[in-house]
């Protein structure tokens, strides 16, 4: 499989200085054509009805105009260096569904790339518009960081297997960004033997699935020791030394998510490595 559109989710100036490279260098390698996207928390968001504010308005629109200019502009020099095709996109305005803007400028790529929002870095607004991208885009999210990009197809890839539907996304997903006879973990993280054997059948049918694509396959198993399985893909990813992960993501509700715990917001958090979110 191979991408031909992808998008990138701008959320702040600063790393539109790297991500644009990044995913302007991974267009050339597929040779797709790039969506430059602008995210920004609508206004009211902020405190109260800030928008009708005389003077907090104009300066708000003043900042967002601001901000987009510099990263289009970052933008259009990184598909100048990579002499690739693409487009940027930022909203109009400040009253409209800007969290949707961004949703719906990304859903008619076969990839979306966004960078990690660090979890405490006051960037609140940020961290709902990226969960919201993985929730509501309908297509796979790669979340990236300065320090752990992907600028090529991967040559090693951990995959999270479960039963759901999320995590049979995922498995397919990735092949977008699988390279040729790539190495592939099909990883099973289980509270119980019983649950592990429900998921065996599944993974043969993947691994031979896999195989005839050419890939080199591993199945491995982790019994979840703690409440968070993200511990074991993390874990077993830095063991096995896997350049990516793929995992389904938000398999469950917000609550059980604020209850429990999420191995996507886990990842989220902590992942020291690229990690591709397929809902």
């Amino acid at each position: 499989m191979i991408p031909r559109t992808l998008a990138a989710a701008f959320l702040e100036t600063d790393e539109a200085r790297w991500l644009a490279p990044m995913a302007a260098a991974l267009c050339r390698r597929f040779e797709a054509h790039l969506i430059g996207s602008h995210g920004v928390e609508p206004l009211p968001l902020l405190g109260g009805d800030l928008a009708s504010d005389p003077i907090v308005y104009p300066e708000f629109v003043d900042w967002q105009r601001k901000e987009a200019a510099e990263i289009r502009e970052t933008f259009e020099h990184a598909l100048k260096a990579e002499d690739v095709q693409g487009e940027f996109r930022t909203p109009s305005g400040v009253r409209d569904a800007l969290i949707d803007f961004l949703v719906d400028s990304c859903r008619a790529a076969d990839l979306v790339i966004s960078a990690r929002v660090p979890a405490h870095s006051g960037r609140a607004g940020d961290l709902r518009m990226q969960e919201q991208l993985i929730r509501q885009a309908g297509r796979p999210v790669l979340v990236v960081s300065e320090a752990a990009q992907l600028d090529r197809p991967a040559q090693h890839i951990l995959v999270g297997v479960s039963c759901s539907r999320e995590a049979m996304r995922a498995v397919h997903d990735m092949l977008y960004l699988a390279a040729h006879g790539a190495r592939i973990d099909l990883l099973s993280v289980s509270p119980s033997e019983g649950e592990r054997e429900a998921v065996d059948d599944l993974r043969d049918d993947l691994a031979a699935a896999l195989d005839r694509r050419g890939f080199d396959v591993t199945l491995l198993d982790r019994m979840k020791t703690t409440s968070e399985a993200g511990d074991a893909l993390l874990h077993t990813a830095r063991e096995r030394g896997a350049e990516m992960i793929a995992v389904g993501a938000y398999g469950h509700s917000r609550l059980y998510d604020f209850v429990i715990g999420a191995v996507t917001t886990r990842l989220l958090e902590k992942s020291h490595l690229p990690v591709l979110f397929s809902k």
